[in-house]
């Protein structure tokens, strides 16, 4: 792969040569360089010209040449495996390596491909939501085990799932009880609950109950437990993102659809992610077609909800983002692929760059191949 140094490099011998001949223009090869390192010429052409003049950039934020990474308790974690069958498995957390590129997760038949991977942490209780809006409580070690799941047991043994319900969402009943949850679907709808409208002492329940209402051809895109002086952030399919204070949100009943958190840009777009930005260092994004980026959280000011927000990332044509995570350059990210492939890679080989650069191809993909989505890891070696 060309190094960022070497497109400079060349930025800078091609200008002294075009100095000599003012029709020559930039040769095509530079420019493609400059494209796929740094997701657009005019970022390349600026680092050339700070490098020209032997300075730098006021203010400008320079990425360390090298991240520390260290392998914590969190490691030794479960991680809850989504198929798409709709099934949910506990997994033993050092199971998903660090990896030289994707890899299919040995799995049986019948209970689908991997279509989702979530970390929340050790907890002596979960709260797992649906993709209908109910909510279930339960212990951890209930959830079927990905090693054990040759015995026939599913979620649908522990939790009293109905129909095409199945087990989306988990947060930790922790998080619930000292907080508010808020819920966000896929139209840009959403609302914040008090943690005791879930949480009321009584036990885990594992029968399910109501946890918020989705309007038709609506889905939940995300569940999340939020503090006090908590933000939230949304990111949309069409690469725009809102960073918005959750103190703007009421709390409502549990049965309730909500307000408006973010607007779209068209049939065509849906919100992909939202997350607590709450102490987020950066963000890291990827489209189906494998071009990812991380970018400083701090660029996302804070805006009024129910706005279209800022850019995250500028797509090519027919491309579209399809995951958006909180991140840290010294952990892990993962990668899921819609062939059932998932990849858990340093977070660091997604290079930084700013909000309106395209970024560059993180993964490899097969023919017919995309990829689903993106989840943030505890660092994992």
């Amino acid at each position: 792969m060309v190094e960022k140094e070497a497109v400079v490099k060349a930025l800078v011998e091609a200008a002294k040569e075009a100095a000599a001949d003012e029709e020559r223009g930039m040769p095509a090869e530079v420019r493609a360089q400059a494209q796929e390192v740094f997701g657009e010429v005019e970022g390349a052409l600026w680092a050339a010209l700070v490098e020209a003049v032997g300075g730098k950039r006021r203010g400008a934020k320079s990425e360390p040449t090298q991240v520390e990474r260290v392998v914590g308790e969190a490691f030794e974690h479960p991680l809850y495996v989504e198929t798409s069958q709709g099934m949910l498995y506990a997994m033993h957390g050092p199971d998903l390596e660090v990896g030289e590129g994707p890899e299919y997760i040995e799995s049986p038949e019948g209970i689908g491909e991997v279509v989702d991977v979530t970390w929340v942490g050790e907890g002596d209780a979960l709260y797992i939501f649906s993709n209908e809006g109910r909510f279930y409580g339960v212990d951890p070690r209930m959830v079927p085990l990905w090693d054990r799941r040759g015995e026939g047991r599913t979620i649908r043994d522990v939790l009293r799932l109905s129909g095409e319900e199945q087990a989306r969402f988990l947060v930790p009943r922790r998080q619930i009880a000292t907080g508010r949850v808020v819920h966000v679907t896929t139209q840009g709808k959403g609302k914040a609950s008090d943690g005791g409208e879930f949480d009321k002492g009584e036990g885990l329940d594992r029968s399910g109950r109501e946890a918020f209402l989705l309007n038709e051809g609506d889905e939940a895109v995300a569940v999340m437990a939020v503090g006090r002086g908590a933000t939230i952030f949304c990111a949309s399919a069409q690469g725009q993102g809102i960073h918005f204070e959750a103190s703007e949100l009421r709390s409502m009943g549990r049965k309730a659809v909500g307000v408006n958190l973010m607007k779209l840009g068209g049939e065509d777009d849906a919100v992909i992610s939202a997350f607590e930005g709450t102490r987020v260092r950066q963000l890291a994004v990827v489209t189906a077609e494998g071009l990812g980026k991380r970018v400083e959280f701090g660029e996302f000011r804070t805006q009024g909800r129910g706005g279209a927000g800022m850019q995250v990332l500028r797509l090519n044509p027919g491309d579209r983002v399809v995951g958006v995570v909180a991140c840290n350059p010294g952990e892990d990210l993962g990668l899921i692929l819609s062939s059932g492939r998932v990849w858990r890679l340093p977070a660091a080989e997604f290079s930084l760059m700013g909000r309106s650069a395209k970024g560059s191809r993180v993964v490899e993909l097969e023919d017919g191949e995309e990829v689903l989505g993106l989840v943030a890891l505890p660092c994992g070696g």
